[in-house]
């Protein structure tokens, strides 16, 4: 009876999508419009950045035309709820095919759906304020809409950022700067939390970089919001990535070895 078992167990394993067991952790840049940093300028960066996650074995794709955002919009359309950590790095602007501009869409859209998953997938964004967009595309509703925060906001041009200890282990990359547009910390609600502060103001209530994350569900990371500095962006984020990558449980193996293991112990 127990060999019975064993079998219809792991026919009910072999059957499970490959997809579900060893989902792929997977990164997107997107440098075919810019916003407070030249085209050329977010090129140079992403191209570090790729460079080092390629060297660290991070699947990556970098997006570099603005005819490449139709492909951007259906990789995170394929990516999003697969059980793997996917994160989109962007340099200023939100492409209004995975956001409809003038905040249009503000529940539903492809890039709300992709950081509402328990998946904690993650929007790193570089330069101008977070979904602020080209242009003005949506302003302060790109923010409050994508955190269904009503009042928050990033202003305070010139914040002075000291790193914290924590991101000086996270980037050895990251100095202190002078932020533009940081994250408000005092105004997060709901389920959002501070899940790792790199740098902030003397009271905590102004950081940037830092990892915010809803619950158990997405993250986003406002990293060096700066109008036209020359901070090493790309190094940046590619340490934050790793960092993510590197410490983030990777539960599907896990949950497969548990049941090997349950599957040894009824023999």
């Amino acid at each position: 009876m127990r060999n019975i078992f064993l079998a219809l167990t792991l026919i009910a394993l072999m059957a499970l999508p490959l997809a579900h067991v060893f989902a792929a952790d997977e990164v997107a840049i997107y440098t075919g419009i810019t916003q407070w940093i030249s085209k050329a300028a977010a090129d140079e960066q992403a191209e570090i950045c790729v460079g080092m996650l390629e060297d660290a074995g991070i699947a990556v794709t970098w997006y570099d035309s603005d005819g490449d955002v139709g492909d951007l919009a259906d990789w995170m359309e394929s990516v999003t709820g697969d059980d793997g950590l996917d994160i989109c790095v962007l340099y200023g602007d939100f492409p209004p095919e995975i956001y409809p501009e003038g905040n249009t869409q503000t529940d539903g859209s492809i890039a709300e759906t992709f950081i509402e998953t328990t998946d904690g997938d993650v929007f790193i964004n570089h330069a101008d304020y977070m979904f602020w967009g080209l242009s003005g595309r949506n302003e302060e509703g790109g923010l409050k809409n994508m955190m269904d925060i009503d009042d928050i906001v990033m202003w305070d041009d010139d914040t002075p950022m000291v790193v914290t200890s924590e991101g000086a282990a996270i980037s050895p990359s990251l100095t202190d700067f002078a932020s533009d547009r940081p994250f408000h910390t005092d105004q997060l609600a709901g389920d959002w939390e501070v899940e790792v502060s790199l740098a902030q103001n003397d009271d905590g209530t102004r950081a940037d970089p830092i990892i915010v994350r809803d619950g158990n569900l997405g993250r986003l990371i406002p990293a060096i919001q700066t109008a036209n500095g020359d901070e090493p962006k790309g190094a940046v984020a590619a340490e934050i990535i790793d960092y993510l990558m590197s410490s983030v449980a990777v539960e599907p193996a896990g949950k497969l070895s548990t049941t090997w293991g349950n599957l040894k112990a009824v023999r």
